[in-house]
């Protein structure tokens, strides 16, 4: 059945049949009679029109749209490859055009379309402060709100920081770094399995300095041991500490503020060796950046906006000289979940950054548009010429869409 399906004859075969059925009429018309050339003219006038029916063989043996549409590539091209400084024109109109929206989408990606890589992340929230986002918490006010919610399955705490960190390799002096300085139960509120090795928790936790464990990046890892497992208990320098090598995250997961890749992860209740002081205990010394958890199932967010601002309350009232006007808000956690000056001047680099690759797509088509408008007036006369022998608006029309969208395919070639 496919291989009858599939044949397809050629047309110098049919050709051949038309001409020995010709012949074979006019054999028998000269049979009856009839000279040679009364013969093969009175053939030829019983079988009809040779071209035309040539024709709708064609027609009808071949997918002719594929057909057409491959001779008007062939045609472009040839057209193109002919008028060099067009093409390179057009070619670099586009490759500008495309070069810009290609970084901006990349950055858009990075910072809104690429997830977290953790799990049940539509539950995820962060507690902030209100009105001022900006504010850190102390230590002991995580505590309580860690220690008396009743909203989360637990919350967890992680903050920015920058150290000297020296591996050890032969060679290699002290180079900054920058790593996140967590709680230690970070990696548990977040469901994350180690890569390679294991995770500090909060059993690690026994009072300041307690816990000179590091986990890694993957990325770092990748990029500074060459994906080495023996890393693992290996003792490193921060600021001169020393710290071991317990574990690597995963390969997906490149932490909670998706364009701020951290190098490394802390605890946070090493804080004295990682950022030379201890405030720790200090309830009015603001330590703790980020409060993040994820919501118990069936609470709402404003179930659990309510549940810590008494919380909050409750620390105006017990401390009122150190907690003041402690208002909370959940936000989702994501690139752009609070309004703090490093979201909202984020937010105005990503809408101008934006703008401007759209506005440089929209002058790249106005360009070519342009180039396109002038060639088509050149070509004018062989347009008309075209129409003269027959061909259809609608025929042309496909050809010249077809050198427009040719014009990335000669790049390519």
């Amino acid at each position: 059945m496919f291989p009858r399906i599939f044949r397809t004859r050629k047309a110098s075969d049919f050709s051949e049949e038309i001409a020995a059925h010709i012949a074979a009429e006019t054999e028998r018309l000269r049979e009856q009679g009839l000279s040679e050339e009364e013969a093969h003219n009175h053939a030829h006038c019983t079988f009809g029109n040779v071209t035309k029916t040539q024709e709708r063989f064609y027609e009808s043996h071949h997918w002719l749209f594929w057909d057409n549409l491959w001779r008007d590539i062939r045609y472009s091209l040839h057209l193109l490859r002919k008028s060099p400084s067009f093409t390179l024109a057009a070619i670099l109109t586009l490759g500008m055009a495309i070069t810009a929206n290609v970084v901006a989408f990349s950055i858009l990606n990075a910072l809104f379309l690429r997830p977290l890589n953790v799990a049940d992340e539509q539950s995820l929230y962060i507690v902030e402060h209100t009105p001022d986002t900006t504010r850190f918490q102390s230590y002991p006010d995580y505590l309580d709100l860690r220690d008396r919610n009743r909203s989360f399955d637990g919350l967890a705490t992680y903050g920015v920081v920058g150290v000297g960190l020296a591996t050890g390799q032969y060679g290699q002096s002290p180079s900054l770094t920058w790593g996140w300085k967590v709680s230690g139960n970070y990696f548990d509120e977040l469901r994350l399995t180690p890569y390679l090795g294991r995770f500090f928790h909060s059993s690690d936790e026994r009072g300041p300095n307690s816990a000179p464990y590091l986990v890694l990046s993957y990325s770092y890892w990748h990029n500074n041991f060459k994906d080495d497992p023996g890393v693992i208990g290996r003792t490193v320098q921060l600021n001169k500490h020393p710290f071991t090598i317990i574990g690597v995250t995963p390969p997906d997961f490149h932490g909670t503020v998706p364009f701020v890749a951290a190098c490394f992860y802390v605890p946070l209740i090493n804080q004295e060796q990682v950022n030379g002081v201890n405030n720790l205990n200090a309830r009015g010394v603001g330590s703790i950046q980020v409060i993040v958890g994820h919501l118990k199932h069936g609470v709402t967010p404003a179930q659990a906006t309510a549940d810590v601002n008494s919380i909050g309350a409750y620390l105006e009232k017990t401390y009122p000289k150190d907690d003041k006007k402690m208002v909370f808000a959940i936000e989702h956690l994501g690139a752009f979940s609070s309004e703090d000056n490093t979201a909202l001047a984020t937010k105005a680099f990503l809408a101008a950054l934006m703008l401007l690759a759209g506005l440089i797509l929209l002058a790249a088509c106005a360009n070519l548009g342009s180039l396109f408008s002038a060639r088509a007036a050149e070509r004018s006369r062989e347009i008309a010429l075209r129409l003269a022998l027959g061909s259809t608006r609608a025929r042309i029309l496909r050809q010249l869409f077809t050198e427009a969208i040719s014009s990335p395919s000669w790049e390519a070639l």
